[in-house]
Parts: C-alpha cells; structure tokens; sequence
C-alpha cells in the first residue's frame, strides 16, 4: 500500500521556554504521520525539545528576539527535522549538552552555526 507523503511544513515559534513543549508537540505528531513506531516518535519529541531549548537559550543569551524556525519534512525515506535559530556566532549555552542529546537521539544529524545563526539538522529513517 503505498502512502502519501507531505513535501514538509515549518513552524515558527517565538523564542521563549514555553513554546518548547508546542515545537516537541508538532514533530512527534508529523513523525506519527510519517509512520515513524511509537519508540522513534519518543527520541523525535526529546531530541527536537533538546535542539529547541538549545536555540531558545541561544537566543536569550544573544539578546536576539527572532523566531525560531522548526522544519519538518517525510520524503517516504527520512523523516527531517531541522531548527535555526539567529543568534550570532558563540559557545553552546549549556556546555553542548542538548545538542549532543538532541543528535545522539537522531539515526543522523549535524549542526552549523555562523555568524548569523545555527542550524541543526536531525534525521530518521522513515521506513
């Protein structure tokens, strides 16, 4: 049975702790959508909360007031999460905790950071 698959969709939230729980909320839904089982589903809503909270602190030590960017995309093959956020360049704010978590829960991931702001990609297999 074939199954149809989204091209993505991305949410925008504020860059305040509160919006954490709303960004892990939409992924583990987009990731139940994408046929992801109940146990990958779990490391999608910890792992997008670990990255989320991660720009979240970013930000509010930069003094940066920008949206945070969740993209989430299911190609049929890998299931995508993406979060950027625009604080300018500097250390991770927890030591690096959260992304190390964030990424270690993904089946692949890698983040970028510039001047600009940084961008951690997380990805599972969909199938």
């Amino acid at each position: 049975m074939a199954r149809e698959h989204a091209a993505g969709a991305e949410l925008r939230i504020a860059p305040r702790p509160d919006q954490v729980r709303t960004a892990r909320v939409v992924a583990a839904a987009a990731a139940r959508r994408a046929g992801l089982d109940a146990e990958t589903v779990d490391d999608v809503r910890l792992a997008v909360g670990e990255a989320v909270t991660r720009a979240v602190l970013r930000e509010r030590e930069a003094g940066v007031d920008s949206e945070i960017v969740i993209g989430l995309a299911d190609d049929g093959e890998v299931f995508t999460v993406t979060v950027r956020d625009s604080a300018p360049s500097s250390g991770e704010p927890d030591g690096g905790v959260a992304l190390t978590v964030a990424v270690r829960l993904a089946s692949g991931g890698e983040h970028h950071t510039t001047e600009t702001g940084s961008t951690v990609h997380l990805l599972w297999p969909a199938v």
